[in-house]
């Protein structure tokens, strides 16, 4: 496999799962909550070492105690972190997400107050010795000399960059890499309203680069060196899980097929599926132990009328309350509507198997096992969330 040099950012990122997009001035608690690595290119290389390469990262780091935190995190992620350039004034970078359950979409404040890695700081390092170089499309200032010593020192290793926002003097650089990979945002600020109108814009400028264009729902378009610009649509997705990180995975997947020597349009394909399968997972991790065969979050051997079951499905970071009714199976989110807090938060939920109820521990709201309807309590005439299942012969339970 291929040795993978990424210069760019690394953050530390803390998500909160949230059950709605927040309105202004709203108080809204959280499903879940994590603080992990994050950064456009710390995530590319984190996909590229999962799918077997050698990845190393330059970076700047601070040396906060957040610093430690984002270090600890590479390492655990095994990025070689030996071109790391730390500055002692400054903070470590930061980004506060919100995921919302509701589509998987995510919304991302982000601050920063650290230097970027400097040119001669780049120059120190012997990047003959990568098989492929990957740029993120930021520290303008510096990344025009570091493009043009690796153009100097290198033979025939390809380098990507990577276009995610429009940046002063950026275009200019375009030349600089055999691989331009676009995303729509850059695409939108620069006026033009899908990916081949934008290609066609660049392509009379960069003839000797390869272009990608990613559009989220419209797919992507693409165009190898002096070929005609193509399509292809997204994905379906359902249920999308989580979006954060899917363009990170999709332009490592492009680089590891591209490195094994496929074609453009092969890469991107896969790219673009391997992109739609993180869609239905929780972050990163694991990428490719995702099973293609579902897995049962229980079984009905393990339910009765007299009690509820709350099991927690890890891929979908959903808690689930499961209870049987009559020759059949009731599934709700475990979450009561009148707080939006689980059902079981204070003590187990009870159930009254002849009033056929169960009772929010916490405000004493009462939800009709067979419709989630509340009948009793502060959220009355509110409903449980139902979660949609499928029971097999040997009595497995899966979600739909």
């Amino acid at each position: 496999m291929a040795k993978i040099l990424g210069i760019g950012n690394a953050v530390l990122d803390t998500i909160l799962t949230v059950s709605h997009h927040p309105k202004e001035n709203q108080e809204l608690r959280a499903i879940a909550k994590s603080i992990s690595t994050g950064g456009n290119t710390n995530n590319t290389l984190y996909v590229l070492k999962q799918l077997g390469h050698e990845t190393a990262i330059c970076t700047t780091l601070a040396t906060d105690s957040e610093a430690k935190q984002l270090l600890s995190g590479l390492k655990k992620r095994q990025i070689n972190t030996e071109y790391i350039q730390t500055f002692i004034q400054g903070q470590t970078p930061h980004s506060f997400i919100t995921i919302n359950k509701e589509n998987g979409t995510r919304t991302i404040i982000h601050y920063r107050d650290l230097a970027e890695v400097t040119f001669e700081h780049f120059a120190k390092i012997a990047v003959e010795a990568f098989d492929w170089l990957h740029f993120e499309g930021r520290n303008i200032e510096n990344l025009s000399g570091m493009l043009n010593i690796a153009k100097t020192f290198l033979t025939h290793q390809p380098i990507s960059l990577e276009v995610e926002k429009p940046r002063e003097g950026i275009e200019a650089l375009f030349n600089q890499a055999s691989l331009l990979i676009f995303s729509h945002h850059y695409a939108v600020e620069k006026g033009f309203s899908n990916g081949l109108d934008l290609l066609q814009h660049i392509q009379t400028s960069t003839p000797n680069s390869r272009l990608v264009c990613t559009w989220g729902e419209k797919g992507v378009w693409f165009a190898d060196i002096n070929q005609p610009i193509q399509h292809i649509a997204a994905e379906e997705i359902h249920p999308v899980i989580d979006t954060l990180g899917a363009g990170d995975t999709f332009n490592a997947a492009l680089i590891h097929h591209l490195a094994l020597g496929k074609l453009l349009n092969e890469a991107v394909t896969s790219a673009n599926h391997f992109a739609a399968q993180k869609c239905k997972q929780l972050g990163l991790d694991n990428l490719l132990q995702t099973s293609t065969q579902p897995q049962p979050i229980a079984n009905i051997k393990q339910l009765s009328t007299a009690k509820t079951l709350v099991v927690h499905s890890k891929p979908h970071n959903q808690s689930i309350v499961l209870i049987k009714h009559q020759e059949s199976v009731k599934a709700y989110e475990n979450n009561c509507p009148h707080q939006n807090i689980p059902l079981d938060e204070a003590y187990k939920i009870d159930v009254n198997p002849f009033q056929k109820t169960l009772k929010c521990s916490v405000h004493d709201a009462f939800f009709n096992i067979e419709d989630g309807l509340c009948v009793d309590g502060p959220c009355w005439n509110e409903s449980l969330a139902t979660v949609k299942i499928t029971i097999d012969d040997q009595g497995n339970i899966y979600l739909v």
